[in-house]
């Protein structure tokens, strides 16, 4: 394992998503960092953190990248790892029954029991999106088929709301 720095919004950021128990997320989101700061290190365009130049081995002349650059790159990497997220599907969380999926945004397909307190009228496969989306969706008893009828949820919020397009 890098010990080096990933920067600090990237880890600020990968907190959060541990806050809320999306632990695969926060991990890919250190992994693209890491990566991406193995590449610029190895191309020997600047130092990325205080252990790497505290190290004695960075280049004796880096060049730096200005800020328009560095924030293409920072561009680049997120819509890789979205496209990456997106890719995988339904993604497993330690809970195992809850389902993780990005589509321009996180969704959520959890397993309920009935409990009318919380709003749980029956039991099965429940959907959250992003705000202005679904906010616990009942879908179906079993998970395949609320897994095909989410996917439609999600493909209709997104052609109504113009994502589609982009």
């Amino acid at each position: 394992m890098n010990d080096l720095s990933v920067g600090v919004e990237i880890d600020a950021t990968a907190k959060w998503l541990e806050k809320r128990g999306l632990h695969g997320a926060a991990g890919l989101l250190r992994r693209v960092a890491r990566q991406r700061d193995d590449a610029v290190r190895q191309l020997g365009l600047r130092a990325t953190s205080p252990a790497y130049r505290a190290s004695g081995t960075e280049h004796t002349a880096p060049r730096d990248l200005d800020a328009a650059a560095e924030a293409a790159m920072l561009r680049t990497d997120v819509a890789r790892l979205q496209a990456l997220a997106e890719r995988a599907g339904w993604v497993s969380d330690a809970d195992a029954r809850r389902l993780w999926r990005w589509r321009d945004g996180w969704w959520e397909l959890s397993y309920c029991r009935r409990n009318t307190k919380d709003g749980y009228r029956a039991i099965g496969w429940y959907l959250w999106g992003p705000v202005g989306s679904y906010d616990g969706e009942w879908l179906d008893r079993h998970k395949r088929p609320a897994m095909a009828e989410a996917e439609r949820l999600i493909t209709k919020h997104r052609a109504a709301t113009g994502e589609e397009q982009r």
